[in-house]
């Protein structure tokens, strides 16, 4: 194999961590550096036993499914495979013969009638629940595969495991990512990250619209206490920010409450973090949490789980769902057009039933609660 080609396959393996294009590209160079009809990777789990074609280059789904549906249960590198270290190559040609090949099933049956003839594979990775081995099929009519076959690949195999372990550990940093950003969309209030700079390092939906209301582009004049939207701020978003980043000493904890025109309300929580947390630069500056709950109806998700839990009524659940909106019992009361009386005596039952005994408790129940199940 010329020179410039090992290097670019070996290239081809490391961009592909993050280009599925490249990766392709290099297990297409050694399946013609080894005169192959496929490349593929094989996985082998422990629990089940059973072996899965997990990728393979020019895809042909009916072999794919042929193999992993049927025909990996007699593959009859089985036997040899456990015996093999990581490194080692498993040829049919040599480990099993060519004549005990003619009479396999395997090969009569699969292998022919996929127009493909020998295989041979290296076992790249094993860990206690799995194996990866790279596998290369010749095409039907030419000679089978030989040791010297396999060492003339072996350059190839440190880089290919080396390139699979990255390659996992950047799936596995984005799947991370993908449930994080999931679970902060079920948060039921605004989240958001921001840098003594103002610069916002992070953000779920709800906290975007804020983000536009606490952070507009125009700036404000000193001390101004006005957000964007028409919303106001009971004091300054910057001075509390500059209160959390401070280097001198960050506040522990602050508040404000954000009222607009229509008559609409929240509550801005801001919370210092430390220099260490992750998101800080290298030299570790600090950063602050804010969170933003707006006063409202609760939770779809959530009449569910009062039901569930404490066996509320419809009218029950409708009423400690405006109570923990900051709502009165008598604006709630007549909110749902009921008597006072009988808003008290739900009242009573719906304390009874949650153990909680005040409004403030129900409110930090449901608080907790709607947490839980997010914005539904």
């Amino acid at each position: 194999m010329k020179e410039e080609v090992m290097h670019q396959t070996i290239r081809g393996l490391y961009e592909g961590i993050l280009d599925e294009t490249a990766w392709q590209s290099s297990l297409a160079l050694l399946r013609d550096a080894g005169e192959s009809m496929h490349a593929s990777l094989v996985e082998f789990d422990a629990p089940s036993q059973q072996f899965r074609v997990s990728e393979i280059h020019d895809l042909n789904q009916e072999l794919v499914d042929a193999y992993n549906g049927h025909y990996q249960a007699e593959d009859p590198s089985r036997t040899y495979t456990r015996q093999m270290a990581v490194g080692d190559w498993y040829v049919d040609s040599r480990d099993l013969g060519q004549a005990n090949m003619s009479r396999l099933p395997f090969y009569r049956e699969f292998m022919h009638g996929f127009k493909l003839s020998s295989v041979m594979g290296c076992l790249v990775e094993r860990k206690p629940h799995r194996e990866i081995y790279f596998s290369l099929q010749k095409p039907l009519g030419q000679q089978p595969y030989h040791a010297e076959d396999a060492r003339r690949l072996g350059w190839a195999m440190p880089h290919l495991r080396q390139a699979l372990s990255l390659r996992e550990r950047t799936l596995d940093v984005a799947m991370l990512g993908e449930l994080s950003a999931q679970v902060l969309e079920r948060l039921p209030f605004g989240l958001i990250v921001v840098a003594p700079d103002s610069k916002v390092l992070l953000s779920n939906a709800r906290g975007e619209r804020w983000v536009r209301r606490l952070l507009p582009g125009k700036q404000v004049a000193p001390g101004g206490r006005t957000c964007h939207d028409d919303w106001r701020l009971s004091r300054p978003f910057r001075e509390m920010l500059a209160a959390a980043c401070s280097p001198e000493g960050a506040m522990p904890a602050q508040a404000a409450q954000a009222h607009d025109g229509s008559g609409h309300s929240a509550s801005v929580v801001v919370l210092p973090l430390p220099p260490a947390h992750r998101l800080a630069r290298q030299w570790q500056r600090p950063a602050a949490l804010v969170a933003v709950r707006e006063a409202g109806a609760a939770p779809a998700l959530l009449a569910g789980v009062l039901r569930e839990l404490y066996g509320l009524s419809a009218a029950e659940i409708r009423l400690a769902t405006l109570l923990t909106a900051g709502i009165g019992l008598p604006e709630a009361s007549a909110r749902l057009g009921i008597r006072h009386e009988t808003a008290r005596s739900q009242l009573k039952a719906i304390f009874n039933k949650t153990e909680t005994g005040t409004q403030a408790r129900l409110a930090h129940l449901l608080s907790e609660l709607g947490a839980c199940v997010g914005p539904g």
